[in-house]
């Protein structure tokens, strides 16, 4: 039997793959849309790794002692702040990637979140 957690998972990667499909029909109307994919492919896939990094810092620091579980996951934050920066800096040099496509890919499963949080508080 799957965990309520399983199915949670799933559900939002389904919904982050809509939001994808439905970002890269809207980017075929633009002037250069394989730019603009690009930047959200790239974007999307460092947030999904922030969000797995997250996971696993949490798992980690839940069997540390309070001090310990403190600075752990500081610094593992400024890691995945680190990594973000990253991101935008190669988004912002790179040509063939689309700095607004980085920026809404590495948004996009934030607000797939968002929005299916506040719709299952609205009983959808």
């Amino acid at each position: 039997m799957k965990s309520n957690k399983d199915n949670s998972i799933k559900e939002i990667l389904k919904r982050v793959g809509i939001g994808f499909i439905l970002v890269i029909v809207l980017c075929l109307f633009t002037s250069d849309p394989m730019t603009i994919i690009l930047g959200v492919a790239f974007g999307l896939t460092l947030s999904l790794l922030n969000f797995r990094l997250l996971y696993l810092t949490l798992n980690k620091a839940i069997q540390m002692s309070p001090k310990k579980a403190q600075v752990y996951t500081t610094s593992r934050y400024f890691i995945r702040y680190i990594l973000v920066g990253l991101c935008i800096y190669i988004s912002l040099k790179a040509p063939y990637i689309n700095v607004v496509g980085t920026i809404i890919g590495l948004l996009l499963l934030k607000m797939v979140i968002y929005l299916s949080n506040f719709f299952n508080s609205l009983g959808y």
